[in-house]
């Protein structure tokens, strides 16, 4: 195996990633006839056989540096049906189609994503400085699924009795790509809620692209939000992979076995299996994206996906990478939400959460955007203390009396002024805050922040 990009952010390559989860290659390999089981067993493979591979070949990438462009680089291989990666260069960046649909399947999806979160949210590739798009088709022999392996995507040819080609599913790319955003921003563990909150990210992107190239492009309302429709042959008796709008109905077949997902938090499925159900119970988060969409209204990545891409990529999210809930993600949500838009799409995000039966975990209290508050604040901490109104606003700064910047981070609020190099640093409870004043050169004091009109405060 061979790379061919460094890390972003220095950060690792993620962990391997098939759209197809192990529990439906299990029943295959249990219910299927001698050459069904064959595959099942063989896609359960490649797993352990890719994660090895990568393990042998991580210690010479570590000093790759990382490539930064400024546009699309694809790069599109064959394996020949063997297993070897990345394989043979058939097109790149600007070439003409080929006569090999997988091959201009994958160059599409592959730019249909980057095109997504460019245009969308303004993002470089996965790793936002330009990472290249690698793609290997045809991927060993009748290989039933596609995945990101960390470094690139690999698509197998189905085995064409239930699976047909992986590339035809453009929402499939999306998925499987934006396992490379999460890996760069929160990095969450692929394992119990953290992990399913990773699976769920990648539907939300897989959903989004399918929506964003259709044409006429979908809303929200319009959408089947069905992830990899048109994967299983005629021999299946399904709609696709999972479904977001109703999870546990996206199959029911003899040989699959019934969709698993569940709903509701009230039927979350504790499970050993499948990295502590990753693909099972991130049903319940994604009806809960599509919940919010829908009531949203126009297109899914209008308000409900600039929301959602903001959480994951929030640094309180990666402090919490090995043990995320979906309580903590839900809340997360909400503050950009109300930061993002305003109370209005706060409230639909939360009645989301609540219909599938997540209560957000509370954020830390933080600066209530656009309101008016009062600062006091004392040089040697006497006292006697000055008094300046200012109004917060949601892009992060303030004015009135006193003008500057506000961040509100993990408990601590901070403020810097336009004028001055004192920063007043201190935790907001409720309508007050409180804390100490530094130009770092010995002239401390002390400071408060209450909000205008509350009630019980005296000096307002």
């Amino acid at each position: 195996m061979t790379a061919e990009h460094g890390h972003g952010r220095g950060q690792g390559h993620g962990p391997f990633c098939g759209v197809i989860p192990p529990y439906v290659h299990e029943q295959m390999a249990v219910r299927g006839d001698e050459r069904t089981r064959r595959n099942a067993l063989a896609a359960l493979a490649v797993d352990t056989t890719v994660r090895a591979e990568r393990l042998i070949t991580e210690p010479a990438t570590r000093s790759v540096a990382p490539r930064t462009t400024t546009g699309k680089e694809r790069r599109v291989h064959s394996a020949g049906n063997t297993g070897e990666l990345p394989g043979t260069l058939v097109r790149s960046e600007g070439d003409p189609a080929s006569d090999d649909p997988a091959v201009d399947e994958a160059y599409d999806g592959l730019g249909s994503t980057f095109d997504l979160m460019r245009d969308v949210f303004g993002r470089n590739s996965l790793d936002d400085a330009g990472m290249p798009l690698l793609g290997t088709v045809h991927y060993q022999d009748r290989y039933n699924n596609a995945a990101w392996d960390g470094r690139q995507m690999i698509f197998g040819d189905g085995d064409g009795q239930y699976f047909n080609r992986f590339t035809a599913a453009v929402d499939v790319i999306g998925h499987e790509l934006a396992h490379g955003i999460t890996t760069n921003e929160s990095d969450l563990l692929y394992m119990y809620q953290s992990g399913a909150l990773n699976e769920h990210f990648s539907d939300v992107i897989g959903a989004m692209v399918k929506q964003y190239v259709a044409e006429p492009q979908q809303t929200a309302a319009d959408a089947d939000w069905v992830i990899g429709a048109g994967l299983f042959t005629s021999a299946v008796d399904g709609v696709g992979l999972r479904s977001m709008k109703a999870p546990g109905t996206a199959f029911d077949d003899a040989l699959l076995g019934k969709d698993p997902q569940p709903d509701h938090m009230s039927r979350f499925v504790h499970t050993l299996d499948d990295n502590g159900g990753v693909h099972i119970n991130s049903g319940i988060p994604n009806r809960a994206f599509c919940l919010a969409a829908i009531a949203l209204g126009g297109f899914s990545w209008d308000r409900a996906g600039r929301i959602w891409y903001a959480a994951m990529r929030d640094p309180a999210l990666r402090r919490q990478r090995w043990t995320a809930q979906f309580k903590d993600f839900a809340g997360l949500t909400l503050q950009h939400a109300a930061a993002l838009y305003g109370p209005a799409e706060q409230a639909v995000v939360a009645d989301a959460w609540q219909q599938v039966g997540v209560a957000p975990e509370a954020a830390r209290a933080a600066v209530v955007p656009a309101d008016d508050w009062v600062l006091h604040y004392s040089w040697g901490c006497t006292d006697s203390f000055a008094r300046a109104a200012l109004t917060f606003h949601d892009d992060g700064t303030f004015t009135g009396e006193l003008s500057g910047r506000w961040h509100q981070q993990d408990g601590t609020l901070l403020l810097s002024f336009d004028a001055g190099a004192a920063w007043y640093a201190g935790t907001l409870v409720g309508d007050v805050a409180t804390g100490a004043m530094s130009t770092f050169e010995g002239a401390d004091g002390c400071w408060r922040l209450t909000r205008k009109g509350a009630t019980g405060i005296v000096g307002n």
